[in-house]
């Protein structure tokens, strides 16, 4: 998305995160906003790219999505609400990864004279850099196109998996250097939390295709569309497919079913039946099985070639994931040991990392040995990585407001303690030995029992108003 100013110059780009709200720096809404008048409403103007016959759109800055620029760059984050939601545009795919490096990244800015946009593409992740380290430094390829003036807001997208790393924030001035920097969607959600809501896994593997074996090929309790391209034409195959699903030749089964096409080897254009009825399924979502009457002709062997990219990708997005769950057991076990008191274990925070990146490893070494077999490992350990992954953040969260209760208890314990001072009933045993017992339960932290210290806090409290009303 791009940002405009007053005259209709683009001044930066945006993301569209979900529906009607667009992630940019705060710097491109004051560049933006910058000879206006200061009786005219705080609105910006945003444009979409790449989406033929989608109006401008007006927009502004929302209520818990300001966090300016501090003097030494830090922060520099902006949340707009536009006027108009957009809910069948895709929102940017945000992973939490931390300060990562070595990724290979593209990104789409809007530098002068490129009023529509240009692209940037195989820059790389170098490390944390800015002050507090909190931005990472991005290094374009030279010669060529870089960051620069007009990124700013950009999504930082990994090539390897679609998934947005992070926020263009800056560039380094000198041009015959490549430097710029971006803000990671960890520091981003820490300065405007709300963020963390389109915070997920990358973007799904496509395309989801299987070839099966001819001797797996028993379809007995298929659950999905079944069509036996034998003897048909492309058309046809489009037609049974159709006819079958309820769906367009173009869209596939409808409600995401997956579809069978078999014994293609055997239908009057194989080659065509892949490329001009199941690729669009394929890159539409549509999960699909082929099947072959051999695995030697040249249909099967483009099948089995687009079956291994699949899985090169799959691998890819495994490797993202195993380092999305890293990240995740680093920053809960973290929060972990902050709430930690003397005398007693942290919170557990499981660890599941290293057992996936075990199988990841086992994964890669056993690249090119059966690529349906390797599918169906990659299937299964990303599913197993997208519940842990799923698992922490649940648990992060759980943590998040236990902490925040726990703090509500001890300030609760502490301000009634001190009326008990202010009313010189310190030596009154009655509220001493409740107060002991509250404060006992609370030294435990995160690991201790927070509804029991509850009810022992409530407890003093409720003896408190007694024994102090009651003078």
């Amino acid at each position: 998305m791009c940002v405009l100013g007053l005259s209709g110059e683009a001044v930066g780009a945006g993301m569209l995160l979900g529906g009607s709200t667009v992630l940019t720096c705060a710097h491109v809404v004051e560049d933006a906003r910058r000879g206006r008048p200061a009786d005219q409403p705080p609105e910006v103007l945003v444009r979409f790219v790449g989406c033929p016959g989608m109006p401008e759109s007006r927009a502004r800055v929302r209520g818990d999505g300001w966090a300016p620029a501090l003097e030494d760059g830090r922060r520099d984050i902006a949340l707009l609400e536009l006027d108009t939601a957009f809910p069948e545009v895709p929102g940017a795919p945000l992973v939490r990864l931390g300060f990562v490096r070595d990724r290979v990244v593209r990104t789409y800015g809007f530098p002068h004279p490129h009023q529509y946009g240009v692209w940037v593409n195989d820059a790389q992740l170098a490390g944390p850099a800015g002050a507090g380290g909190e931005w990472v430094q991005l290094n374009s390829k030279q010669p060529g196109e870089r960051v620069r003036g007009g990124f700013s807001g950009a999504g930082v997208i990994d090539k390897a998996t679609n998934a947005v790393l992070g926020m263009v924030v800056t560039e380094y001035t000198d041009d015959r250097v490549g430097l710029a920097y971006l803000i990671p969607v960890e520091v981003i959600v820490q300065y405007v939390p709300v963020v963390a809501g389109w915070v997920g896994a990358p973007p799904s593997a496509r395309p989801d295709l299987d070839v099966a074996d001819d001797e797996e090929a028993g379809w007995d309790g298929w659950a999905g569309v079944f069509v036996d391209a034998a003897g048909k034409t492309p058309a046809q195959v489009a037609e049974r497919i159709s006819g079958e699903s309820g769906g367009r030749p173009d869209t596939g089964p409808t409600g995401g079913a997956p579809l069978a096409v078999t014994r293609i080897d055997d239908s009057r254009a194989p080659e065509k039946v892949l490329t001009e009825t199941v690729w669009p399924l394929l890159r539409g979502g549509t999960p699909v099985v082929v099947q072959f009457s051999g695995l030697d002709s040249s249909a099967a062997r483009l099948a089995r070639r687009w079956q291994e990219e699949g899985n090169a990708a799959r691998l890819a997005r495994l490797a993202m994931l195993a380092e999305i769950v890293e990240a995740e057991e680093d920053r809960t076990r973290a929060l972990a040991l902050r709430f930690r008191t003397p005398g007693h274990p942290p919170a557990a925070v499981p660890g599941h990392a290293a057992e996936l990146r075990m199988r990841l490893g086992a994964l890669r070494a056993a690249r090119g040995v059966g690529t349906g077999r390797m599918r169906r490992a990659l299937v299964s350990t990303e599913h197993h990585a997208e519940r842990v992954h799923r698992e922490l953040v649940g648990l992060h969260a759980d943590l998040v407001a236990r902490a925040a209760r726990l703090d509500e208890l001890r300030g609760l314990l502490r301000a009634y303690n001190a009326r008990v001072a202010d009313s010189g009933l310190m030596e009154d045993e009655g509220l001493g030995v409740p107060y002991r017992a509250a404060m006992t339960a609370l030294s435990a932290g995160l690991g201790g029992d927070l509804a029991a210290a509850d009810e022992l806090v409530r407890g003093y409290i409720d003896a408190v108003r007694r024994r102090v009303g009651a003078m």
